[in-house]
């Protein structure tokens, strides 16, 4: 089921090495993911890895740190 957005919460409550897809509700919302993972990285809340899939609007991100 696709969501909204994904949330600084959702992404903090990711286990190290875990991998989770995120299906979205608009293009733009995938680029979003990204920053909002940059972010975190820079104010060194964790670290993730995050894959855009435009076709299936879907995102996946790993958690890393």
């Amino acid at each position: 089921m696709a969501q909204e957005k994904v949330t600084r919460k959702e992404l903090k409550e990711m286990r190290v090495g875990s991998t989770r897809v995120f299906q979205l509700t608009e293009p733009s919302k995938l680029q979003s993911v990204a920053t909002t993972c940059t972010q975190m990285k820079n104010e060194r809340r964790g670290e993730w890895k995050v894959g855009k899939d435009y076709e299936s609007m879907s995102v996946s991100v790993t958690r890393l740190k």
